[in-house]
């Protein structure tokens, strides 16, 4: 094996938001997300709207549970407290997760706190541990969802190799997404069709040192009743 072999990885990136589990059809159904992902084979999967011992999705823990059923290694980042419980976002992996830290961010006054959670995961295969961040950003107002941006762009920007990937509620054309991508590069990019109903296209896999990534594909899968986003998968090539 040469040492440009010897450097890269493959990775499979999913970020679903899976609606605390609760599908179009009004039912909470985690052995069902588990199936959508199952599906795409994922190596790295975030999670928005996860629910943790919450009575609406009868007090499981989803991040735990779904780790269960995938034969994943999962960690939960708490946004707001809910119901007794809690809700946030989440990481799923098949690898080894170094570290991971939540990190608040701006939100207006009696605003839903959001945050970006970020693990370090080892990939092995004598590459850099790779900075993998799950985030859930406000809707509106969009001064806050730029607020929110910055503050990821001011802890991650450098970060190599780096993924963000998420529901970041913002349209490709909107002034957030712009922003980004004068960073990182929209992996997703190929993808026009909604993620969505009602919002359009508002989840996205990114990544950071343009050129040592290369986006192998980046697709959706049409699968609308599970949750109400459709999950949306890239396949990333890291050459060190």
């Amino acid at each position: 094996m040469n040492r440009k072999e010897q450097s890269s990885v493959r990775l499979r990136v999913l970020t679903y938001n899976i609606h605390h589990g609760e599908g179009m059809d009004g039912v909470v159904d985690l052995e069902r997300i588990a199936k959508v992902m199952k599906s795409l084979q994922p190596d790295i999967i975030a999670l928005q709207e996860v629910d943790k011992c919450v009575p609406r999705s009868d007090d499981v823990d989803q991040t735990a549970e779904l780790a269960r059923l995938m034969g994943m290694t999962g960690v939960f980042g708490h946004a707001i407290d809910l119901m007794d419980g809690e809700y946030g976002v989440a990481i799923l992996t098949r690898f080894t997760i170094i570290s991971a830290q939540k990190t608040n961010l701006p939100n207006m006054e009696h605003g839903e706190q959001r945050i970006v959670l970020t693990a370090k995961l080892d990939v092995g295969s004598h590459v850099p541990p790779v900075t993998f961040s799950a985030a859930h950003l406000e809707w509106n107002p969009k001064e806050i969802q730029a607020a929110q941006a910055e503050v990821i762009l001011k802890l991650h920007g450098q970060d190599s190799p780096y993924i963000l990937a998420g529901d970041l509620n913002a349209v490709p054309s909107s002034d957030t997404m712009k922003r980004l991508t004068e960073a990182w590069t929209d992996a997703t990019a190929n993808i026009t069709d909604w993620t969505n109903p009602e919002d359009g296209k508002i989840d996205y896999i990114m990544v950071g040192t343009k050129n040592q990534w290369h986006v192998e594909e980046a697709f959706l899968l049409r699968e609308d009743v599970a949750s109400d986003h459709r999950p949306v998968l890239a396949v990333l090539t890291w050459r060190g």
